[in-house]
C-alpha cells in the first residue's frame, strides 16, 4: 500500500503499518487533535514479499505508513464531530492515522489477506493495457480484491447499523482460517483500503506485476516503479522537506473543490457508484501519471514501453510526480472522511461494537512489552521498599521546618478555640498578657524592699 507503503503505524515495498514518523496536529479542529508521539519511529525489519496466487503478482510487505498517516490526518480534519467521536469510542480512543497501517498488519499475520489490497486488471489475455473501463478486467477470484472488499466492509458496518443495503459477501476462510472482523475492525480496514484505492500501482496490471516488474533509476540506484510510488517518494520528502512534512499541508482546505465535488456526488450517485468511479480515476491516474515519465512521456511499462533501457527520473521528473503524489494523499484522505462521516453520523451507529476480533502478531508483540513492563514495575518498586527499610525516612531539615510551622500555627489555633474569631476580643487578651507581664516584677520588688517591724 501506499507508503504510500505495505505494512502502528504510524510506514513501512513497504506498506502501511507501525507508528507515523511524527504527528502534523497543529492544522487539525480541537475535537480531532492528540498530543504527537515524543520520538521519530525507526524503520525496522527486512522486506518480505507475499505471492497473490494464480495472479502470479508478488506484494512487497515491510515497514512504512507514512503516507497512510498522511491520509488519516486529512480524513481527521474534514470530518464531522459526531463521525469523529464515534470513531474514537470504537477504536479505543484511536483516530483514522493511529490505524493507518492496521491493516497491512493484519497481512503480516494472515499473508492471504493481503489480496484484499490490490484490484490486479487482466492486460496478458486479450485485455487492453489502460484501455476503456468498459474493457477491463480485474483478477478476483472467490471475490477477494479490493474494490469488492471495499463494498463489503462497508456494506457490513450498514448492516450492522440497522439498514437495509445489499453488499458482496466475502469468505475470509478462502484466503486465511479463522479470521474474523468485528464492527471496529471493518472500520480499520475500510481507512486501509481506501487509501490503497489511491495507490496507482494497488490498481495496476498483471503484465508488468503492478509495477514490481518495471524499473526505473532513482538517483544513483535501480528501483521497481511500485517501491518508488509506494515508498521512495515519501522517504524522499520526510527526510528533505521534514518541515513541509510536519506542517499543515494535511488539511482538507488543500483540495476543498475536489471535496465539494466528492460529497455531491457522493449524494447523487450513492456509494458504490462513488467506489467504482475513484477505482476508475485511479487507474487513469496509473496510466496517465505513474506508468508515463513525466518529463519525456513516454510509457514506462505496457506495449508502447522502449525495451533494453531502464528510465532516468531526474530531480525535475520526481518534482513533478511529488507534486501528483502529495495530491493522492489529500484526494484519498477527503474521500475516507466522505465515507467515515455516512457511516458514523448515522444515529445507527451508536450499535456498532467496540473490539477487535483479529489478534495480530503486532497485537502479541504489544501484550508481550507490557507483560515485561509490568514485571520491571514491580521489581522496581520492590526494590525501592528494601532501600527505605521498614521505618520511614525523614529529613532533619524537614522535621525543623515542620515544628517551627508548629510553634507558630498551634497557638493561634488554641487562641481562636478559646477565644473566638473577634479581633477585639484577641487586644484584650494580649493587651491583659502585656499588662500582667509588666506588673509582676514591679510587685515583686516593693514587696521584696518593705522591711517587718523589729520588736525588741
Amino acid at each position: 500500500s501506499f507508503g504510500f507503503g505495505l505494512p502502528p503505524a504510524r510506514r513501512f515495498a513497504r506498506s502501511w503499518l507501525g507508528p507515523p514518523t511524527a504527528r502534523r496536529h497543529n492544522h487539525m479542529p480541537l475535537q480531532c487533535q492528540k498530543a504527537a508521539p515524543g520520538s521519530a519511529r525507526r524503520n525496522a525489519g527486512p522486506t518480505r514479499l507475499l505471492h497473490l496466487g494464480a495472479l502470479g503478482v508478488t506484494v512487497a510487505v515491510a515497514f512504512d505508513i507514512d503516507a497512510h498517516d498522511a491520509i488519516g490526518q486529512t480524513c481527521a480534519s474534514a470530518m464531522d464531530q459526531e463521525a469523529t467521536r464515534q470513531v474514537k469510542r470504537l477504536l479505543g480512543g484511536q483516530d483514522a492515522s493511529d490505524v493507518a497501517g492496521w491493516g497491512h498488519q493484519v497481512d503480516e499475520t494472515f499473508p492471504g489477506i493481503a489480496r484484499l489490497h490490490f484490484q490486479v486488471h487482466d492486460d496478458r489475455n486479450g485485455q487492453p493495457w489502460c484501455g476503456p473501463s468498459e474493457g477491463r478486467m480485474a483478477h478476483c477470484q472467490d471475490g477477494i480484491c479490493l474494490l469488492n472488499a471495499i463494498k463489503h466492509f462497508y456494506g457490513k458496518v450498514l448492516a450492522d447499523e440497522g439498514r437495509k443495503i445489499d453488499y458482496p459477501a466475502i469468505d475470509y476462510s478462502k484466503v486465511e482460517k479463522g479470521v474474523k472482523f468485528t464492527d471496529a475492525d471493518a472500520v480499520k480496514m475500510l481507512i486501509n483500503l481506501l487509501g490503497d484505492l489511491h495507490q496507482p500501482l494497488h490498481v495496476g496490471f498483471a503484465s508488468d506485476d503492478n509495477g514490481h516488474a518495471t524499473h526505473v533509476k532513482f538517483r544513483g540506484k535501480t528501483v521497481a516503479l511500485y517501491d518508488l510510488w509506494d515508498k521512495s517518494i515519501s522517504e524522499r520528502i520526510r527526510e528533505e522537506e521534514s518541515g513541509f512534512w510536519l506542517g499543515g499541508w494535511t488539511h482538507v482546505r488543500a483540495v476543498k473543490d475536489q471535496f465539494e465535488k466528492d460529497k455531491e456526488l457522493w449524494k447523487t450517485e450513492g456509494p458504490f457508484k462513488s467506489f467504482e468511479r475513484w477505482l476508475d480515476e485511479t487507474v487513469q491516474f496509473a496510466c496517465a501519471v505513474a506508468y508515463t515519465h513525466p518529463t519525456t512521456g513516454k510509457k514506462l511499462a505496457g506495449p508502447s514501453a522502449e525495451q533494453g533501457q531502464i528510465p532516468e527520473i531526474d530531480e525535475g521528473a520526481y518534482h513533478a510526480w511529488k507534486e501528483s503524489w502529495l495530491k493522492q494523499i489529500l484526494i484519498a484522505g477527503e474521500r475516507t472522511a466522505i465515507v467515515l462521516n455516512d457511516i458514523l453520523d448515522a444515529s445507527g451507529a451508536s450499535k456498532l461494537g467496540q473490539g477487535s476480533g483479529v489478534n495480530t502478531k503486532a497485537d502479541q508483540e504489544k501484550k508481550a512489552q507490557e507483560a515485561e513492563w509490568e514485571k520491571e514495575r514491580v521489581a522496581r518498586r520492590a526494590a525501592e521498599r528494601a532501600a527505605r527499610g521498614f521505618l520511614p525516612s525523614m529529613s532533619a531539615s524537614v522535621f525543623a521546618t515542620n515544628l517551627g510551622i508548629a510553634c507558630v500555627v498551634v497557638p493561634l489555633f488554641l487562641l481562636f478555640v478559646q477565644h473566638g474569631l473577634n479581633p477585639k476580643v484577641h487586644m484584650q487578651v494580649i493587651k491583659a498578657i502585656l499588662d500582667g507581664t509588666g506588673s509582676a516584677p514591679s510587685g515583686a520588688g516593693s514587696g521584696g524592699g518593705r522591711q517587718g517591724k523589729r520588736f525588741e
